[in-house]
């Protein structure tokens, strides 16, 4: 449109649940701002939102970012679920190969021991997108 500035908003959100859909985690939001002027003048507060906010210029998310939603927000909920439901501790968390997945569990503390990591190359992402839950 003549005239018209496109905003320049970014943000990513990292969202995870099981095949089911009865076990969601509380997604990552990476924004590119740290403190948005509309929380200041509605009084919002970050960290009562039901997300794990992160700031980002660019507003991607990195390493350091996605190994604190795993170790904090990932493993406790995963193990919490698993408890409450009498299942047994094991979990696979199923990740592309974006530079943001660290390439073994190492930085994972939390999860080490009862979680296992399958990471998909390039050319398996259309056959996951294609499965059908039953």
């Amino acid at each position: 449109m003549p005239g018209h500035k496109p905003m320049k908003d970014r943000l990513t959100l990292a969202l995870c649940a099981n095949a089911s859909g009865d076990c969601k985690i509380k997604p990552l939001l990476v924004y590119h701002s740290e403190n948005p002027r509309a929380f200041k003048s509605h009084k919002i507060l970050k960290e009562k939102l039901q997300v794990m906010w992160r700031a980002n210029p660019k507003a991607w998310v990195t390493r350091q970012f996605f190994v604190q939603w795993v170790n904090l927000v990932f493993g406790p909920s995963v193990k919490k679920y698993l408890q409450e439901n009498n299942l047994p501790m094991q979990a696979l968390l199923v990740l592309d190969n974006a530079p943001a997945h660290p390439p073994n569990l190492e930085e994972f503390k939390f999860i080490k021991g009862f979680c296992k990591k399958l990471v998909l190359r390039k050319s398996q992402r259309w056959r996951i997108l294609s499965l059908q839950v039953r």
